[in-house]
């Protein structure tokens, strides 16, 4: 089935005149447009949308189409624009012809179909597994020789050297100070209370949810200012055994409540699935309550260490995990561990984001290799570089059996000293350095840190990231190219 992606009667763009910014980032959208239908992109996102649509009439089918392709769109301009939150993002979009035409949301009739709960669903609409497959195609389009010509290039990227690097990519939570997720669950907890009272459901509570927000705070303000005191050991442990009280009142409260909403949610405004909402949220603070409240008394009374495996980061994100890193100012930070591979032409070709505690970084850098042999590509792996910390015995043992030059910085400084003798090992580590400007740059789309919640979501992003980073840097190529053959 053929879908149209704009309208016949679809209005000009407002002329902007004496401005080479947006000249320049209009001739990248341009591009971008063009690669979208050239690379086949826009034919996987019909393919993805027609399974389970088999049996749907012609005109639901058609719509559900055409949202696919305004999914793809709408996601791939939000992490070109920095991953912006949907508010944000669906105001930019409504007030820009250009942004919108590049959506398929510019009609004869104006801007439609931008508003915040439609971009939301938008990018919800195809998994993470499918966003990587779209993003793997478009690396082999970029890597063969015959397919790069589709996409306007004069030649091939060079993918046959891997340049490896991993990070921490952060959660969106504060630091995780134990006594501050006391607070985080009776605040969570008084919320859904509130919601639950001025729905008319109402149980027997000495004072109000606010009177108890209150005196967490209260609390929470005297942890923080007990530590200049004399005897701040004493006195942390004294308003510790108070928020504990008050937490485990807060709690009883919320189970009666939530008990009766699960019973009686019909006679309230709200919907099954608003009240199920409610419920789940109690019920996740509460299951989390009894680690809170004995990881707090471990670290401040009992004064003993929680290992890091055990240890609860966030009440409301589940899969962070604390990583060493070792960096000047910032010594460990709170996410998850995620691995690079680039290309010497920038093109990032492969990554993996790490739930769990990740295994050791060469063990990542030979999962990386296996995944890419599986690629579609003439041309084979011939040289991988790296920083230090992705050196080991194995790993030059594998790279020997696999005959893939070895250009891993060696930990040994002599050693070092004697590789940069050889010419190719010295060019794989200058270029590698600039992978720390490549992670940059795909993190700074995220504002450091992202915003989204829970691990698949996280990685689900991150796999929008790459394929707005890999088109975006086609682009660039394609857009300077017709730049310098217009000044010829």
């Amino acid at each position: 089935m053929e879908v149209a992606l704009q309208s016949w009667l679809r209005p000009a763009l407002t002329p902007v005149g004496a401005n080479k910014d947006y000249e320049r980032f209009r001739d990248q959208l341009e591009a971008v447009d063009g690669l979208l239908r050239s690379s086949h992109l826009e034919s996987m996102a019909l393919d993805f949308a027609r399974q389970g649509w088999e049996r749907a009439d012609g005109r639901g089918l058609q719509r559900h189409l055409r949202f696919a392709l305004k999914a793809l769109r709408v996601e791939v301009l939000r992490m070109l624009l920095g991953n912006m939150p949907f508010r944000e993002f669906s105001r930019a979009i409504a007030t820009s012809d250009l942004l919108a035409d590049f959506c398929g949301a510019l009609t004869i009739t104006g801007i439609q179909g931008v508003s915040k709960s439609v971009l939301d669903r938008a990018a919800k609409f195809f998994t993470a597994e499918q966003v990587r497959w779209m993003g793997q195609v478009f690396t082999e389009m970029c890597g063969e020789p015959d397919r790069a010509v589709e996409l306007g290039l004069d030649g091939a990227l060079q993918t046959d050297a891997c340049l490896f690097d991993s990070t921490c990519l952060e959660a969106n939570i504060h630091f995780p100070t134990d006594w501050v997720l006391l607070g985080d669950v009776a605040r969570t907890l008084l919320k859904a209370l509130i919601l639950i009272r001025r729905a008319g459901l109402r149980c027997r509570m000495p004072d109000e949810p606010e009177v108890f927000a209150r005196r967490m705070n209260r609390l929470c303000m005297e942890m923080t200012h007990a530590r200049r005191r004399a005897d701040a050991k004493r006195a942390r442990k004294r308003i510790l055994r108070k928020m504990k009280d008050l937490l485990h009142m807060i709690g009883r409260h919320a189970r009666r409540h939530r008990d009766r909403l699960e019973l009686e949610y019909a006679g309230t405004g709200y919907s099954q699935r608003q009240a199920r909402r409610i419920v789940e949220r109690i019920d996740r603070m509460l299951g989390q309550l009894p680690a809170v409240i004995g990881q707090a008394h471990e670290r401040i009374i009992g004064e003993r260490q929680v290992p890091n495996a055990q240890k609860i980061l966030s009440v409301h994100e589940a899969g962070v995990r604390v990583l060493v890193r070792g960096k000047a100012g910032r010594d460990v930070e709170f996410g998850n561990s995620l691995l690079l591979s680039e290309a010497p032409s920038g093109l990032i070709t492969d990554w993996q984001l790490y739930e769990q505690s990740a295994p050791a970084e060469w063990r990542q850098m030979h999962e990386s290799l296996e995944r890419q042999n599986r690629f579609d590509l003439s041309e084979p792996i011939g040289a991988v570089g790296t920083d230090r910390g992705f050196w080991s015995k194995q790993s030059a043992a594998k790279l020997r059996d696999q005959d893939i030059y070895d250009a891993v910085c060696p930990r040994d400084p002599q050693v070092l000293r004697q590789r940069f003798g050889e010419e190719r090992f010295a060019q794989l580590q200058r270029r590698r350095s600039l992978t720390e400007a490549r992670i940059a740059i795909l993190k700074g789309r995220h504002g450091g840190r992202l915003r989204c919640r829970g691990f698949l979501h996280r990685y689900q992003a991150v796999a929008w990231s790459v394929v707005g980073h890999n088109l975006w840097l086609v682009a660039r190529l394609l857009a300077d190219g017709e730049t310098l053959t217009k000044a010829a």
